[in-house]
């Protein structure tokens, strides 16, 4: 008799794991005697049980895992139940039924955990192991996507003699090999569950993947060890002997650029902004200066922020050596203990490098340092110093970046040559475009920490915030407006936005406006402005004279709050449109010499800022070609390495466990709704009443606010990101920075219920 796929793969594991009790049945069976088929359950399986299903559908070319129904938690005393439950299963398949089975297994209560192991990576077959588990006796959390769970992620070789392995890891990477030798495949997908701890084997299917064998795994990770170690143990004229790495801090490159962004999205963030434009920002507003030190580096194409460069640029030059090495030890302390937390959150939560209206929060969070009641006192003094000043010097950067409108417009005229038009225009968008928005961020970052004090001391509501913020001025709102207006008009001031500012692939409003807008609603009429009441302005005032504020006052901090949010989108959007202009320039060359326009993604824009003083045609086409075919090799290699999103230690390349993300939730709305995944852009979508999924989002996905969209979730971001901000604004139900392993569970269901007030995101 032939047996569905899952059956089989039981009757194999039952030989070599622990597997609970189970027995089988077609549906011919049960049609011919029921009542027989009924009583031999509950003669062989004395506890509880699930009625799972075995269809030969389930395992085949395509999986259809968790298609149809399972049952759990059956009392075997209950012969109408079991009969009950049975013919639902039955009938969960369809009208093709007739020679189907169903398996019925002995029900564990009260497990330890649950989940599911992935032997290698799912996507490319490399020698990673994936072990998501759950600590809760429902079996299909993990399988449903309904929790994102934990995950501990491995090499399958990892150096025994360097790294010390935890026992649980041991047992499972056994039984792993064990299974792998069974089913001559290393490729599976176990279902699993531990009880009393034990394992036991659920389930066991075979992955059908491909596999680069070619790739030396071990050597690539070896070295990059070697790279982490010399950078841990490098002395510099930075405080701190720690260094840890992740990829959602500070000027976040997994929301804004990706977890493997290809090599021009990548050249153009690092020599725009994290190569020296961040701590020239930092340093113009008056924390340390530590000019010159990169923030983010490429690990097997993955980019990750130095939080100990980071933290060190928050600090301020006023405050004495001692005290700034106190500081950075405990942050570096506090954020090792809670690194999933911490680490797209470090300005929020844990570095201090503003101070609002409500100083108690700035005291909470460095209370339990190694500082003295007068060093914390010092420190509180300096970081206010530093915020008034800031707050006094926003028109300055709103001059700089109107100025490089100028000189923006001067070049782009000109008929200067490629390269050098490039060259002058990156410059431009460096010193007038980046530049003055990481101080406009900055500032603008100050705003929101004062806005959240006025409701924390209780000068406004929660619910005023939020009015407050969808009814100031806006840059999205603006667009609205501007879209129902003219479609000329809004592309010449919009045209050049992208989903996805750094990648040239992307097509930009202005190529493929019928589809980003084919679903465009008429403009919503916003809420009245809010305006603060004279007793809340009474209240401010009271607060900043009592907390010694100096040469400010409600009206002005008021009139702050509001220019800095607007403003910095506004030079958000006008240095992202110099990156359009260098990206058509870039065209224009390919064209020239004869490039493909598809290969300019793999580009290093480094190079190109190199040809400005070369003049060789054959050269440049040379140079230009040779480094194209290198990085779009090496960017194929890198998509054969998962890292994680934070790196403490070399031996978080081997081995890692990541805990569930934090994510920010935006307005008390609740929605149901299907979803469609904006990262996988299809011709003709209709974005209206779908919760958006993207997993990196910036100003070129602000068309989704032009549709009538239910809520947002998105993988990376955080509370002061763009699109927190945004949907704010629109008082959209948002769901931001969930978490990559979260947002890809999600993703195999067709609806999600996301409820704000409650934090609950779940797949339906």
């Amino acid at each position: 008799m032939k047996l569905p796929t899952k059956i089989i793969n039981l009757e194999k594991a039952k030989l070599i794991c622990n597997v609970p009790k189970f027995l089988y049945f077609s549906f011919q069976d049960y049609k011919n005697n029921q009542n027989l088929v009924v009583k031999n359950i509950q003669k062989k399986l004395k506890k509880k049980i699930i009625i799972r299903s075995a269809s030969f559908n389930e395992d085949g070319e395509y999986s259809n895992a968790g298609k149809y129904l399972s049952l759990p938690n059956i009392k075997t005393t209950n012969f109408t139940k079991i009969k009950n439950s049975i013919e639902k299963v039955f009938k969960s398949y369809g009208p093709h039924k007739k020679n189907q089975f169903i398996l019925v297994q002995e029900y564990i209560q009260n497990a330890e955990s649950v989940g599911v192991i992935f032997t290698a990576d799912p996507k490319n077959g490399s020698p990673f192991r994936t072990i998501n588990f759950n600590e809760s006796n429902s079996t299909d959390l993990i399988t449903s996507g309904k929790s994102n769970g934990q995950i501990i992620y491995f090499f399958k070789d990892i150096p025994k003699s360097k790294i010390k392995i935890d026992k649980k890891i041991k047992n499972f990477n056994n039984i792993i090999k064990k299974l792998e030798k069974k089913f001559s495949n290393n490729f599976l997908d176990i279902e699993f569950i531990i009880y009393q701890k034990k394992i036991y084997i659920l389930q066991v299917r075979k992955l059908k993947i491909y596999s680069n064998s070619k790739i030396n795994f071990k050597k690539s990770l070896r070295d990059l060890e070697k790279k982490i170690l010399k950078m841990t143990c490098e002395n510099s004229h930075l405080i701190g002997k720690k260094r840890f790495f992740s990829t959602m801090t500070d000027w976040n490159p997994a929301e804004i650029i990706g977890l493997k962004p290809k090599p021009l999205a990548l050249s153009l963030y690092k020599s725009l902004i994290t190569d020296e434009i961040w701590s020239e920002s930092r340093v113009s507003l008056g924390y340390k200066d530590i000019t010159k030190m990169p923030l983010l580096y490429s690990f097997l194409g993955t980019p990750y922020i130095d939080l100990k460069t980071d933290i060190n640029s928050f600090l301020i030059p006023d405050l004495s050596n001692e005290v700034q090495k106190k500081l950075l030890k405990f942050y570096l302390k506090k954020f090792k203990q809670k690194p999933y937390f911490y680490y797209d959150k470090i300005e929020s939560e844990l570095v201090l490098n503003c101070i609002s209206l409500d100083t108690k929060k700035y005291e909470k969070i460095i209370q339990k340092s190694s500082l003295t009641k007068k060093e914390l006192n010092i420190v509180i003094k300096k970081y206010k110093e530093l915020t008034i000043s800031l707050i006094l010097r926003l028109d300055e950067n709103i001059k700089k970046y109107n100025h490089g409108k100028l000189l923006f417009k001067k070049i782009k005229s000109t008929q200067n040559s490629i390269i050098n038009k490039i060259y002058l225009l990156h410059n431009i968008c460096k010193n007038y475009g980046t530049l003055p928005f990481a101080n406009l961020a900055r500032m603008a970052f100050i705003a929101i920490e004062f806005l959240n004090s006025f409701v924390s001391l209780k000068i406004i509501s929660n619910d005023e915030k939020k009015i407050f913020l969808e009814t100031i001025k806006s840059v999205s709102f603006e667009m609205s407006k501007d879209l129902s207006k003219s479609k000329f008009l809004f592309l010449k001031k919009y045209g050049h936005l992208r989903p996805n500012t750094y990648e040239i692939s992307n097509q930009c409003y202005n190529d493929n406006f019928k589809n980003y807008f084919r679903n465009s609603q008429n403009l919503v009429k916003r809420p009245k402005k809010f305006k603060f009441t004279t007793k809340q302005i009474n209240k401010i005032n009271y607060h900043l004279n009592k907390k010694k504020f100096e040469n400010i006052d409600a009206k002005l901090i008021i009139n702050f709050i509001e220019n800095s949010i607007y403003q910095r989108e506004k030079s958000k959007f006008f240095f992202t449109e110099i990156i359009n202009e260098i990206f058509n320039q870039l065209k224009i060359l390919a064209r020239g010499i004869k490039l493909k326009e598809s290969d300019l993604q793999y580009l290093d824009i480094y190079k190109i800022l190199e040809l400005y003083e070369q003049f060789d045609h054959e050269v440049i086409v040379k140079d230009l070609k040779n480094n194209i075919n290198r990085n779009r090799d090496m960017y194929v290699f890198n998509q054969n390495f998962n890292l994680p999103n934070v790196i403490l230690d070399k031996n978080d390349l081997y081995i890692y466990h990541e805990k569930q993300a934090s994510p920010t939730f935006i307005t008390d709305k609740e929605v149901l709704s299907e979803f469609i995944n904006l990262n996988r852009m299809k011709k003709n979508l209709n974005l209206n009443d779908k919760i958006i999924c993207i997993e990196n989002a910036d100003p070129g996905y602000d068309f989704i606010f032009s549709c009538r969209i239910k809520g947002l979730i998105t993988a990376f971001g955080g509370p002061n990101s763009h699109m927190s901000i945004r949907c704010n604004e629109f008082s959209v139900p948002a769901a931001i920075g969930i978490g990559e392993k979260k947002f890809q569970q999600l993703l195999k269901k067709n609806r999600l219920y996301l409820n704000c007030k409650k934090r609950i995101l779940n797949s339906l």
